[in-house]
């Protein structure tokens, strides 16, 4: 059976990239952001923020395909340690959100703590022995499981509600408009400080296990667009309230959701460090998580975001300026 997957993915991996994509940008904020901006500052600045989330992996695609000095810059020694360090803060945001969706659930937080910590342990033996084909195929049926979790947990909230919306304060006022704003070009460097997605672009190239080449820019612009489509729903879901059930649905999606990306920066850390330092950095990821949880999924998210941006504006200057100067040799050399 795993063995047919498998082909058909070598055969024409397209789609499963985009789904690995859209799976593995999403984390567990994608969702619960939403809804902290959208009573914190508004509909509008939620939106936005939305928005931006959706154009991210798009622009990473078209970027990476029309400076592929980006991609150079990576494998140096001294920017695989700061995208290291970012993954601890990437992962430990969605370790952080699932504690804390099961904490309104009868599993409570002590629970939803156990299944962090379990699923960690998985993704990190899973991957060291089976790596990229088995992140991507897992990513890929979790997004399958997203789309069907969600459309049952809309359709199944709006009835509970009787059709009836809450009033969500529209949040047009400079003030709050400034903060989806900002966060939304937070998000934009996002997809630059994952290394699976660089690994992505070189495992299209190399097709060392016989998978089959594709216009894997295609794949991101596709990403973007499935994770579109999920925002919308999580636009829908921030304006309804949940009953007790519906909270322990929402919390297995967001659950699902936040796995899909653990795994890929779990696995990040195999490509950016081998087998063994990675090993041991997944390790002291989930040893240290718990000095981190105070922070929330929110705080975490956005100390990262804030440190990312410099260190991406950087990775793109100096991808231009190599651009620049290896053109500028081509035409002295003519």
């Amino acid at each position: 059976m795993f063995s047919k997957i498998t082909q058909k993915f070598k055969n024409n991996p397209l789609l499963y990239y985009a789904m690995s994509v859209a799976a593995s940008w999403a984390g567990v904020g994608s969702l619960m952001n939403f809804r902290t901006l959208t009573y914190g500052n508004g509909l509008i600045p939620a939106i936005i923020w939305g928005l931006a989330n959706s154009l991210a992996c798009v622009l990473f695609g078209l970027i990476a395909l029309h400076l592929p000095t980006v991609r150079n810059i990576m494998r140096m020694k001294v920017i695989k340690f700061f995208i290291g360090f970012l993954t601890l803060f990437q992962a430990w945001t969605n370790m952080n959100g699932i504690q804390e969706v099961f904490s309104d659930t009868p599993i409570g937080t002590a629970g939803g703590t156990y299944i962090v910590y379990a699923v960690c342990i998985f993704f990190i033996i899973l991957l060291l022995r089976f790596g990229m084909i088995r992140n991507v195929l897992t990513d890929s049926a979790s997004w399958y499981m997203v789309y069907g979790l969600i459309l049952i947990l809309t359709i199944f909230a709006y009835i509970q509600s009787g059709g009836d919306v809450k009033q969500v304060p529209l949040g047009l006022e400079w003030e709050n408009l400034k903060v989806g704003l900002w966060k939304g070009f937070l998000l934009l460097p996002g997809p630059f400080t994952y290394a699976y997605f660089f690994e992505m672009l070189d495992y299209n190239d190399q097709n060392e296990d016989d998978t089959h080449k594709v216009n894997v820019t295609h794949s991101f612009i596709l990403g973007g667009l499935m994770f579109g489509l999920y925002m919308l729903f999580s636009c829908a879901l921030a304006m309804v309230d949940f009953s007790p059930a519906l909270n322990i649905v929402k919390a297995v999606l967001i659950t699902i959701v936040a796995i899909s990306s653990i795994s890929s920066f779990l696995y990040s850390e195999y490509i950016l460090f081998g087998r063994a330092v990675g090993l041991l950095v997944d390790v002291g990821i989930v040893c240290l998580w718990q000095y981190v949880i105070p922070l929330g999924v929110m705080g975490v998210w956005t100390l990262m975001s804030e440190i990312r941006i410099y260190l991406v504006a950087a990775l793109l200057l100096v991808a231009l300026i190599m651009r620049a100067v290896g053109k500028r040799k081509e035409a002295s050399a003519v």
